[in-house]
């Protein structure tokens, strides 16, 4: 069947035999052909129509509709014609997304039904005012080219864009004249999709058509870009059409959505769509059970326990009430107070244990702050289960055994073995789960900014500095305590040369253009820049350690008044290092090459080839704008170098972010917890030195550092360069005794903490 503004495929289920007719709206320039992909890949009983609109596809030679209310009016119609009973549901990519919200106001108001509304990788009604300007050919040209809609070289091709850009033109007004404000808030549940990779559309943006139904909302994450109706389709057409009544799916789809993960989030109703909801009792769990048996004073027990819980972050927050639900058993069982704080995402949450303090409280809480999500386990072999917790060769091995589920477990356990022994405290001791650490929007920060005054930390210990042996692998030799974080910033490359059919190859293509300019940056290295943290550190390791050349290295180092003679030490210290990635990290700017992209077609040579990487910074150290005009001149005119900021920052506006976040002073050491876990130390490790440090990463501390709270770190078991290396990595592992080592200085820093009887 066709109808002027509305084609039904063939070779599908149509008619009364059909519960659900979906309607499919494409994106800027687009027509129904976007959807290709999508035949076979459907619920059996439904029915797909793609939206045509005059000016593209078979009706190429119409005058396009540039005038949103015409256009909705004539989907409405055609969707009223085409109806026949069914169940509808409305799916809109990008643009599309704003024609089918238009389009169900218009059915609502004509009192036909709208079962569901999905907006994929689509701007929200309210980021459109009616005010733009006259859509002109460069503005077409210069949008196809920014959202990767076709390749450069056949851009410009004329006779190819005479073809193109019309429709996208017209599509450009369509949106400039568009005021999304007008009109009624349906009453209609509503999927709003976000594409994980998708640099035009980000989460937070998602995120805000929960604003824009009375009804539910869902919040459904797909891996893929902006097109990812097209990368994607099973886990596109999945996040719309899952969950239906009476809906069975077809086998490919089943097949093809098990590829990528689906996250949702139940957003909440109208006005009150910002709230948290409660937390459900049916969330998904992990692998672990949510109840633990052993004895919670032992760090090892917890440490498995806690690995098994899978609470991977895929990137918009983990699912961490499993988790949570286990602490706060093992909390109860010992009297102590707890609460989970759920956040936006469903399953994702806070969790509390408070230990009260005892007598005239002056001082305000303690925080030991873990977070409880781990980054995933996929892509490179294990040796042993991720998420099995195999004790093996005396070492502990899964993911977050290290970062940072090995620490949280010393806190559980040396906190509890105080409450045990029934310890009175001169302040509260309050332990926090966090839930998005690695990546999310619902970690620390947006803690403390919907919850005020809820923490009232006097401190904060978390993860961060390590304790190193001697070149023996055995002896102790210098503990740290971390008082600030590296900052980093990631930057894009991209390097273009034109698309062809890979009979063709030329030099300079894109792919081996990347790669040699990777293979520059990958050999660059910044200045050797210590700060005064790394200065008080190295100065500490030239005492500590045995090893005579390394410690004239250092002082070399710590000696030398130029860049040159600073470059020569510093390398000769990472060289004779037993540690020199976390050494040579500590004392100047880094390069981290995260991910590499390019191609789309098994036959294409492609025309353009993109990498991402970050650049971590120490606080005084270098500034972030010199590095990148030094990157930049470095690859000159063979790559383009971008600054990768927050959604609608610029270049400098994310590098002036970048500067505030550098200059959050240093945390206090002259402070009751940090001569505490001194004195910790030189109990568990006598000997060791124990000294303020600078950490190579980033942690969740500088939301409480920009109030003035000191802030520290700690890893408190010994670690040795492999242990590092699998940081994230493939085997995360840590020492089974360390671990035990490392909860006494934990249980010996709080003993600093109790009262005098």
């Amino acid at each position: 069947m066709n109808d002027p503004w509305l084609t039904v495929p063939g070779e599908q289920p149509q008619g009364a035999a059909t519960s659900t007719l979906a309607v499919c709206f494409a994106p800027t320039g687009a027509h129904g052909s976007t959807f290709a992909s999508w035949r076979g890949l459907t619920p059996e009983d439904t029915t797909l129509a793609f939206v045509a609109p005059p000016g593209r596809g078979t009706r190429v030679d119409e005058e396009p509709v540039t005038d949103m209310a015409a256009y909705a009016d004539a989907v409405a119609a055609g969707i009223r014609e085409l109806l026949g009973g069914r169940r509808l549901v409305l799916i809109g990519v990008s643009l599309g997304a704003l024609l089918a919200y238009e389009t169900c106001r218009r059915l609502l108001d004509a009192g036909v039904p709208v079962t569901r509304l999905c907006a994929v990788a689509g701007q929200c009604p309210g980021d459109f005012h009616g005010r733009g300007e006259d859509v002109t050919v460069e503005d077409a040209r210069a949008f196809v080219a920014g959202t990767g809609l076709t390749d450069p070289e056949l851009l410009a091709d004329p006779e190819f864009e005479e073809v193109l850009l019309p429709p996208v033109i017209a599509d450009l007004r369509l949106a400039a004249r568009y005021d999304g404000r007008r009109g009624t808030v349906p009453q209609v549940e509503l999927r709003a999709v976000w594409a994980t990779d998708d640099p035009h559309v980000p989460e937070v943006t998602v995120r805000r058509w929960a604003e824009w139904t009375r009804g539910e909302c869902t919040l459904k994450s797909v891996g893929g870009g902006h097109y990812a109706h097209q990368e994607n389709p099973a886990a596109v057409i999945t996040a719309c059409l899952d969950g239906l009544p009476g809906t069975r799916p077809s086998r490919r789809s089943v097949l093809g959505a098990g590829a990528t993960a689906v996250a949702s989030t139940v957003l909440g109703l109208g006005a009150v769509a910002s709230a948290a909801p409660a937390a459900r009792a049916d969330a998904p769990t992990g692998t672990g059970g949510a109840s633990f048996d052993g004895d919670p004073t032992d760090p090892v027990a917890l440490a498995v326990a806690m690995i098994r819980q899978d609470t991977s972050n895929p990137g918009d927050g983990a699912v961490t009430l499993p988790f949570a639900r286990m602490l706060q058993g093992i909390f109860r069982d010992a009297g102590v107070g707890t609460e989970i704080v759920p956040t936006p995402k469903d399953g994702n949450v806070h969790f509390f244990a408070r230990v009260p303090g005892s007598g005239p409280i002056t001082k305000k809480p303690l925080i030991l702050l873990g977070h409880s999500d781990v980054v995933p386990a996929i892509g490179d072999r294990w040796e042993t289960a991720p998420f099995a917790a195999e004790i093996k060769d005396g070492k502990l091995y899964g993911r977050g055994s290290l970062d940072m589920k090995g620490v949280n477990a010393a806190f559980v356990a040396a906190l509890l073995r105080h409450v045990r022994e029934g310890a009175a405290f001169d302040r509260d001791i309050v332990l926090w789960s966090d839930c998005d650490e690695e990546q999310g929007p619902y970690g620390v920060r947006w803690f403390l900014t919907e919850h005020p005054g809820k923490v009232a930390a006097g401190a904060v210990i978390t993860e961060g500095g390590w304790v190193l042996n001697q070149r023996d692998g055995t002896t102790p030799m210098i503990a740290s305590l971390t008082c600030n974080d590296k900052r980093s910033l990631l930057l894009r490359l991209e390097t273009a040369s034109y698309a062809t059919h890979t009979s063709k190859p030329f030099s300079g293509q894109a792919v081996i253009r990347l790669g040699e300019v990777l293979d520059q940056l990958g050999g660059w290295r910044a200045h050797i820049r210590p700060n005064a943290l790394s200065r008080q550190y190295f100065a500490e390791l030239a005492e500590a350690t045995t090893d005579r050349p390394f410690a004239e290295a250092i002082r070399e180092l710590l000696a030398a008044r130029t860049d040159q003679r600073r470059d020569r030490a510093g390398e000769a210290v990472v060289r004779l290092s037993e540690t020199p990635e976390l050494h040579n990290a500590m004392l100047r700017t880094t390069l981290a090459f995260t991910s590499a992209q390019s191609g789309y077609y098994p036959s294409i040579v492609p025309g353009t080839a993109t990498a991402e990487f970050r650049a971590a910074f120490l606080p005084g150290a270098d500034d972030p704008g010199r590095i990148v005009a030094e990157l930049r001149s470095l690859i000159g005119n063979r790559a383009t170098l971008s600054v990768v900021g927050n959604p609608g920052e610029s270049e400098r506006q994310a590098l002036d972010r970048l500067r505030g976040y550098l200059a959050t002073p240093d945390s206090d050491y002259d402070t009751d917890v940090f001569r505490a876990w001194q004195s910790a130390v030189r109990r568990t490790h006598p000997g060791v030195r124990a000294t303020a440090c600078q950490f190579e990463a980033v942690t969740s501390a500088v939301p409480f550092r920009e109030q003035n709270v000191p802030v520290y770190g700690m890893y408190p078991f010994t670690v040795n360069r492999d242990m590092l290396k699998r940081m994230h990595g493939t085997d995360e592992h840590i020492g089974v005794e360390a671990l035990r080592q490392g909860t006494e200085t934990v249980y010996q820093l709080l003993a600093g903490l109790r009262t005098r009887a």
